[in-house]
């Protein structure tokens, strides 16, 4: 199947606008999740269930999505990502009860897993020239939404007022989705690469007979690395953790970091906490731009080390200088872009021919160890005091220090 050229140009507004969507949806929870705590009353180990529960649900829908892409193709899972997404922002705007967010919350992240994957299996079939450029954009979009999505819930939530305001931008999101989810259900998508090999498949029995297996081969294809068996080896371990301090070490100042200046520093998240986020993403995405020339020429491995340390250092003089600490903290956004994509680079090179499986099985495992992390910090919150679970980052980017450089002189 041959994509016309205006079929190819509005899959790349689709793409690119999910990615904005994805952005915008997923960092409201800068404004909401303080506001959500102090609406429902609940504890610091509630907040931290709530928000490791989501995190598992990603991580388990991006593994479902693997095999749903499989079978039926990236347009089925895209269609699946904005029903669930629209489901749980329907319900989060008639929650009743603390618990009832949650379960919406669940829906909402479900749909994001299923984009996580969906968006990357999409521009694998788009960008199949100048690559590199097209997801520095595709990125630039993700940063994009996560800017205005924090910014315009504090405009939202300060109009309708202190309690519960939370649920405007949720529900002002639902439009938005509908934008790209119509185009979406009407376009032609690139077939999957099942359905390729269904195609050539369909080839008379003169045709089939005539194509012979090569001396002493059976008919049977040679069975590569599968999942279970990446698992088995300790370097997809030490890469799966590593990848998970860095997933952890975002995701806090994202969850955490607008709560942390409410409940210690009195400060209101719906200004001060959404600037602080919005600030954060907007270097996130400044760096996605810019830094992968220089992280060609330092080396990534290098470039990987080098972030982390400055990550160290932001976070010592930010929670050094106490309220002054917001003015501070959002620079980890551009060491923090650095991370995700060089390490998979690192992987993709360390692994060779199973990279892809290997790279695949360390997803789950960095999901697996963010969400264990995100629950962490809420019993640190509750039983430690409020200003140390998002201080508690500093801890988690120390190990990620040590076992990059582990990793660094291994390959020496």
């Amino acid at each position: 199947m041959i994509l016309s050229k205006k079929n190819h140009i509005l899959l790349l507004i689709i793409i690119n606008g999910t990615m904005f969507l994805f952005g915008f949806v997923e960092n409201i929870k800068g404004v909401s999740y303080p506001l959500i705590k102090t609406g429902f009353n609940v504890s610091y180990d509630d907040q931290g269930k709530m928000i490791s529960l989501s995190s598992f649900v990603y991580t388990f829908f991006c593994v479902a999505a693997g095999f749903i892409l499989a079978r039926f193709g990236v347009k089925k899972v895209y269609l699946l990502g904005f029903v669930l997404l629209l489901a749980g922002l329907v319900f989060i705007c008639l929650a009743p009860a603390f618990i009832t967010v949650v379960f919406s919350l669940l829906f909402i992240f479900a749909g994001f897993g299923l984009f996580e994957i969906g968006v990357n299996g999409l521009a694998a079939q788009l960008f199949t020239k100048r690559a590199a450029l097209l997801m520095s954009l595709l990125h630039f979009f993700y940063g994009l939404g996560a800017v205005a999505g924090p910014k315009l819930a504090g405009i939202f939530t300060g109009a309708a007022g202190p309690d519960f305001g939370w649920r405007q931008i949720y529900l002002y999101s639902i439009p938005l989705v509908f934008l790209f989810f119509i185009p979406a259900a009407a376009a032609a998508f690139p077939p999957s690469d099942h359905a390729a090999e269904d195609s050539s498949s369909k080839t008379s029995p003169a045709e089939t007979s005539s194509i012979k297996p090569p001396s002493g081969m059976g008919t049977r294809r040679p069975r590569g690395l599968t999942f279970t068996g990446a698992l088995g080896d300790p370097q997809v371990w030490i890469f799966g953790l590593a990848l998970g301090l860095m997933m952890g070490i975002e995701m806090v100042s994202a969850n955490w970091g607008g709560l942390y200046f409410q409940d210690v520093y009195g400060m209101d998240p719906r200004t001060k906490g959404a600037g602080f986020v919005s600030m954060f993403f907007i270097l996130f995405t400044v760096s996605r731009l810019i830094s992968g020339f220089f992280i060609e020429r330092i080396g990534y491995m290098r470039s990987l080390v080098g972030a982390v340390f400055c990550i160290v250092v932001i976070l010592i003089l930010g929670f050094s200088l106490g309220e002054g600490g917001i003015y501070i903290l959002p620079g980890l956004g551009f060491f923090i872009a650095i991370l995700w994509p060089t390490f998979m680079a690192v992987g993709i090179g360390r692994f060779g021919k199973d990279a892809a499986v290997k790279t695949g099985a360390m997803i789950p495992i960095g999901g697996l160890l963010n969400a264990l992390i995100q629950l962490s910090i809420g019993y640190i919150n509750r039983y430690m005091g409020a200003a140390w679970g998002y201080r508690s980052a500093l801890v988690f980017s120390a190990a990620l220090l040590v076992i990059l450089i582990s990793i660094h002189r291994a390959r020496k």
